[in-house]
């Protein structure tokens, strides 16, 4: 008796030649059909590693970008006193990385389609890598400035590349998911960032470590996607059908994938056949379609939420968290509070729909900073005249003499000590900080509350619902071009509204800024109200044909 897959084979005593056959026969047939149910489980497997090591690498790339843009909150609490910035310097400091930022949006997409989205993804390992050494060694200011701007052009450009790239590898049934992993990958990098700054804060040069730690994502991510495939879309743009469909195969272990690749043969075709300017065109309601994409992305950032993640620390410190340690242990409650709401989200937009999760988180966005703005207004002490000028300290201190009033000049020989105490004693000091609230533990902890409302909000709405309804109202065929520009968008707001919160502090006051950012939330329930359609529960060419007819 010989045993196969569980069932007996027994071989009669006879000397009948065909019935011995007939068995052979019928052990090889399960012989060949146990190896094909191997090698299909093997395909699957391959399948299944190729996606999975896929979405790693996409939640990677997310965390190591997210990490970088929320690890200035705490950085910048030492490196205003390490450097003796200014409120300009700090500005700088924080906006360079956007400015990077933007010119990888703007190159981008020229480049990943080029050189391809693995190899550009590879590389852009390397430069993640450069950026943030830079950052970490620097001797003076202005090459921490440099590492930022390196940093933000590899954020970019890895944003624009791991997001087209997953697209392009995924199957159809997962690709709403990954568009959702795609924030969430995001709020933990922030948590991340905050964890980081609060472990570093009280160390010496502790802002060093924080910029230096991204450098271990970003080499997990080069060294991982050495070992997935080229994209098959990518192929098939410069004419490698054969080797497209062999990656495809691979890609969906083993299945039919003609009707696929007859699709992405149609798509090729038909975005060879666009061009840039058909963005604007009025075919296809295309500038509505533009309109309501770019306000989403211009409320995202105008309603104050990259201050918030930028100068998070600052902002506690002024609401009443007097040191920088509890301020920046304060802000790992934001990146938790971000975390939750995001998985939230994710788990409810298809039931409730994008609209109800951008309203409501629009209107408590308005609300908790209008709370912010009435508990800065009444519980702030005297704010003093030229509140942005430490830097005039620095630049005493550091020359050969410190002039400590007209009549006084102490030289370079005096000791450290006694430099610091005649000039606390003789002049007036302003903070780095152009505000600070001196009220009671209730309207600390209200502003705190009203601040957590705030990151809670815009975690189940701007953050992935913006996202989302952008990969949702485009048409396939000028998708990635329109998308790019609304992304370019995106970082020149952001670039904007961080670049002078500080001056608008410093000239509108703490609660005065807050009352415009809460101006903006309202302006933006009213543009959703009008504009921003429901999606929920619709395929992508039945959004398109509704966007055809619709009229702003």
């Amino acid at each position: 008796m010989i045993r196969l897959l569980g069932c007996p084979i027994h071989y009669r005593e006879t000397n009948n030649s065909l019935d011995i056959e007939k068995h052979q026969q019928q052990y090889i047939g399960r012989l060949i059909r146990f190896q094909f149910i191997i090698e299909k489980h093997q395909q699957q497997s391959r399948y299944r590693l190729y996606i999975e090591t896929g979405i790693c690498q996409f939640i990677i790339e997310n965390t190591n970008n997210s990490l970088d843009i929320g690890i200035i909150s705490g950085a910048i609490l030492q490196l205003k006193e390490k450097f003796c910035l200014s409120c300009f310097d700090q500005e700088l400091v924080v906006s360079s990385m956007l400015f990077g930022a933007l010119l990888g949006s703007c190159f981008g997409g020229m480049i990943i389609d080029w050189f391809g989205r693995r190899f550009t993804i590879i590389v852009n390992a390397g430069i993640f890598t450069i950026g943030a050494v830079i950052a970490a060694g620097a001797p003076v200011f202005y090459v921490v400035v440099i590492g930022r701007v390196v940093l933000g052009f590899a954020v970019s450009v890895s944003a624009i590349a791991e997001c087209i790239y997953i697209s392009e590898i995924a199957p159809a049934k997962r690709r709403g998911l990954l568009v959702s992993l795609n924030e969430l990958g995001i709020t933990c990098g922030l948590l991340i960032a905050y964890l980081v700054n609060y472990t570093c804060i009280d160390i010496e040069n502790g802002w060093r470590y924080m910029f230096v730690i991204s450098v271990i994502p970003a080499v997990i991510q080069g060294i991982g996607m050495i070992f997935l495939p080229p994209s098959p879309r990518f192929l098939m743009l410069h004419k490698q059908e054969s080797k497209a469909e062999a990656v495809l195969l691979k890609l969906r272990g083993g299945c039919n994938v003609e009707k696929e690749i007859d699709n992405i043969r149609t798509a090729v075709y038909h975005k060879k056949n666009t061009q840039c300017c058909d963005i604007f065109s009025k075919s296809d309601n295309m500038r509505g379609r533009l309109f309501i994409g770019a306000g989403l992305v211009f409320f995202q950032q105008f309603t104050g939420q990259p201050n918030v993640l930028y100068y998070a620390s600052t902002i506690l410190v002024a609401v009443g968290f007097h040191t920088d340690s509890a301020a920046t242990l304060a802000t790992v409650g934001l990146g938790g509070v971000k975390v939750l709401m995001t998985i939230v989200a994710l788990l409810c937009v298809d039931r409730w729909g994008r609209r109800k999760f951008l309203l409501v988180g629009a209107t408590l966005m308005g609300m908790s900073l209008l709370v912010l703005g009435l508990v800065t207004h009444y519980e702030s002490g005297q704010s003093t005249s030229n509140p942005c000028q430490e830097d005039m300290f620095c630049q005493r201190f550091n020359s050969s003499s410190v002039l400590l009033n007209s009549s006084l000049e102490i030289k370079t020989h005096v000791t450290e000590n006694a430099v610091i105490s005649n000039f606390t004693t003789n002049t007036t000091v302003y903070p780095i900080l152009p505000f600070k609230l001196h009220g009671d533990d209730a309207g600390r902890v209200l502003a705190f509350t009203a601040l957590l409302t705030f990151v809670a909000a815009y975690g189940f709405s701007f953050g992935p619902i913006s996202w989302l309804v952008l990969s949702e109202i485009f048409p396939s065929a000028i998708r990635g071009r329109a998308i790019a520009l609304t992304t370019t968008l995106n970082w020149g707001t952001n670039l904007v509204i961080s670049a002078v919160f500080l001056d608008m502090i410093n000239g509108f006051g703490v609660s005065g800024t807050f009352f415009f950012f809460s101006s903006v939330c309202i302006v933006s329930v009213i543009f959703i109200f009008t504009t921003v359609p429901e999606t929920k529960g619709k395929s992508l060419e039945q959004i398109s044909e509704e966007m055809n007819k619709k009229k702003l």
